[in-house]
């Protein structure tokens, strides 16, 4: 039975790569922290590593223990990241330097996967041409305009600079599902019949179904390839009032449109991160989201990695926010 390192455990992406790894028969590892929430990682063959990137003493110690207990792991999917943070030290603590300790705690201690593979984001290569509207590829330089993108970057030039070791670079879109929580406020704000859009309604994104992802990073981690950097969404670019037009006839609503312009919507993300702050929260609104949302293009070509993988995305759009909508309303959040 092969065994498999998930990072980031506890989140969103993370849980369901934990689900989805047991359900391909791994024997599955849930790396997490002593506070994190283990609401998703309830099934009792999780196998539990509580690992502390941030200190490198202790996080060689931590896997020098697993070596002498004769474990080690075929492959890591580190998932472990932050894509909030009240500063840029943050971003580069969490994104960057944790990924290189661990990356010299499995040198140091002998225990190199068989493949490495980094969830990274579409905000490290940076929106495409607002002009041309060209989707941004594999071929896109890279140009990312917050800091969470630019610490995520930096990760990734660092695992792409260690050539001999095996790694590969996944960067999906926007990706939405049950237990996602940014996309949800979305959904509560057509819910209540509110139809919100910062400086205009031209803006083209994409997505990815959860379930896509984590199908589509299990087929990465049994290919052949290493040292390969792949963007993906499910194959479709939508523009921000498709995606909204989508939301509103699943949940059978009709809604109010409003534009807020862009100086108003950056003076509201200042005014919500100084009422979060004394909490130690960053709200959904913040000014690095701003800086995504003021972008145009995000539209995406993933033809690369589909084809690489021979992999078919299972769900569009529609059906995709069926499930996370019906998902949301079982659980009493919509």
């Amino acid at each position: 039975m092969k065994r498999v390192l998930i990072t980031g455990a506890s989140g969103f992406i993370g849980s369901h790569l934990v689900e989805e790894g047991l359900s391909r028969g791994y024997e599955v590892y849930a790396a997490v922290r002593k506070t994190s929430s283990r609401r998703y990682l309830t099934d009792p063959q999780i196998r539990f590593l509580e690992l502390d990137f941030v200190s490198p003493d202790k996080l060689t110690n931590s896997l020098m223990k697993c070596k002498e207990e004769g474990l080690r792991f075929d492959f890591i999917i580190h998932n472990a990241g932050l894509t909030k943070a009240h500063n840029s030290k943050e971003f580069y603590l969490v994104n960057e330097h944790n990924t290189r300790n661990l990356v010299e705690a499995l040198e140091e201690t002998g225990l190199v996967p068989d493949k490495f593979v980094y969830i990274s984001s579409l905000a490290a290569v940076g929106p495409g041409d607002p002009v041309t509207m060209r989707p941004i590829s594999d071929e896109s330089p890279s140009h990312p305009i917050d800091t969470y993108g630019k610490s995520k970057r930096a990760a990734e030039a660092y695992l792409q600079s260690k050539t001999a070791f095996p790694s590969l670079i996944i960067r999906p879109t926007g990706v939405y599902g049950p237990r996602e929580n940014d996309y949800l406020t979305v959904y509560r704000n057509l819910n209540k019949g509110f139809e919100l859009y910062a400086g205009s309604t031209t803006q083209r994104i994409s997505f990815l179904y959860i379930a896509d992802l984590v199908n589509l990073i299990y087929t990465a981690l049994k290919s052949d390839f290493i040292n390969k950097t792949w963007v993906v969404s499910d194959g479709s670019n939508y523009s921000v009032r498709e995606f909204s037009a989508l939301v509103k006839k699943i949940l059978v609503k009709k809604t109010i449109a409003l534009v807020i312009p862009l100086p108003v919507v950056r003076w509201l993300a200042f005014f919500l991160e100084s009422v979060f702050r004394p909490f130690g929260k960053v709200p959904v609104l913040n000014r690095e989201k701003v800086a995504i949302i003021a972008s145009k293009n995000w539209q995406c070509d993933p033809s690369a990695i589909l084809k690489d993988l021979h992999f078919s995305p299972q769900y569009n759009l529609e059906k995709g926010l069926q499930e996370t909508i019906s998902w949301n309303r079982d659980q009493g959040l919509l």
